[in-house]
């Protein structure tokens, strides 16, 4: 009856095997024709709990399939040794290769060959959702080997949806090819060739500082005019929160202002175009901020309202900090012309000699 059974199953499989190597969920495997015909050795049957890609591949086999075909002592005496297949196959962790032959050598013969059963799945997910990204190895094999990524940049058995933005200016995982530049293969910036599902960038807006003070960046309108690589990695790394934008950037070209600046000048300060808590002054509106000077004498009040009349960077860039406080304000400097003296000399504007006109209670 077990000898029957044995046969039926043979002849199912060989009979089988080429419909069922057609269809889209026949599991990956390799077909070894050596030393016998035929041995087909199926990963999914494989990798479970007590076993993983490394059990195999860390000495036994290497990661090119077949490679091992063409060693002289790939064959059932080593196996009976314990080498190869016979690491496992001792009869302890796993049935003992010199029995239940008919496990492994399922005699397909002719009727089968390595391209019905694929040795790996032809496309891989990376990833989850819209940022998903679709890997398919028969694009790559073509220019590189498994021993190009195996296991210097992915370790088998280990998945890949931990590969953050910050990765690909590191040169880790798919980006020690598709790096910035493009030279091995085409550059990461190239976003919308792997990341089918985003076109234009995160949706999102990103917040630049915290409360009424912070602007809100949005890559969809920069997107048009620019693209990623315009911005990441050199001025913005690949990871939200990092960037720290300062006053004095608005001055050193540094970050937005890379861009956002006149030519041959600093920024250029359109305040309230980014800033919602800076809105444009217009008559009979009060600005915001009033700022109060302590001196020996009365206390000096400046209006940004009374001022609205000339754009922010006639003071801000050159004469005036952006932030209160670090512009130091002196009289003598006044009288010769510089921070307010060098409006208010008496043509310009009133004369800073005018004490009472700024130092009230």
């Amino acid at each position: 009856m077990r000898k029957f059974i044995i046969m039926l199953s043979l002849f199912l499989i060989y009979f089988t095997l080429p419909a069922f190597a057609a269809a889209d969920n026949v599991p990956s495997g390799i077909l070894y024709t050596q030393p016998l015909e035929s041995v087909i050795f199926s990963h999914q049957d494989h990798v479970q709990k007590d076993f993983s890609c490394l059990t195999c591949h860390s000495g036994l086999f290497e990661m090119e399939a077949f490679n091992v075909q063409k060693k002289k002592d790939f064959n059932m005496k080593s196996l009976y040794k314990g080498k190869y297949c016979g690491a496992c196959h001792n009869g302890k962790k796993a049935f003992a290769a010199n029995t239940q032959c008919a496990r492994c050598h399922v005699g397909v013969g002719a009727r089968a060959t390595q391209k019905d059963i694929p040795s790996y799945k032809s496309s891989v997910i990376l990833g989850k959702g819209v940022k998903g990204v679709t890997f398919n190895h028969e694009n790559h094999i073509q220019k590189a080997s498994c021993r190009s990524c195996h296991s210097s940049l992915f370790k088998p058995g280990e998945g890949a949806d931990k590969i953050a933005m910050v990765d690909h200016s590191r040169g880790k995982f798919c980006f020690a090819c598709h790096d910035q530049k493009g030279l091995k293969a085409f550059s990461w910036n190239d976003c919308a060739r792997c990341h089918r599902g985003i076109i234009s960038g995160p949706t999102e807006a990103v917040k630049f500082g915290e409360g009424v003070k912070a602007v809100s960046f949005r890559h969809e309108t920069h997107q048009l005019k620019a693209g990623c690589q315009a911005c990441h990695p050199k001025l913005f790394a690949f990871q939200k929160s990092v960037a720290k934008i300062d006053f004095d950037d608005h001055l050193n070209r540094q970050a937005c202002f890379t861009c956002h600046a006149k030519k041959n000048g600093t920024a250029s300060y359109d305040c309230n175009r980014c800033h919602k808590d800076k809105p444009a002054v217009k008559p009979g509106m009060s600005y915001p901020d009033t700022l109060k000077y302590e001196t020996k004498m009365q206390n000096v009040y400046f209006h940004h309202e009374s001022h609205a009349i000339f754009s922010c960077m006639i003071c801000h860039g050159g004469m005036f900090a952006m932030k209160k406080g670090q512009t130091e304000m002196k009289m003598s400097d006044m009288l010769h012309g510089k921070t307010c003296g060098s409006c208010h000399d008496g043509q310009k504007a009133f004369n800073v000699r005018e004490c009472a006109r700024c130092h009230k209670k």
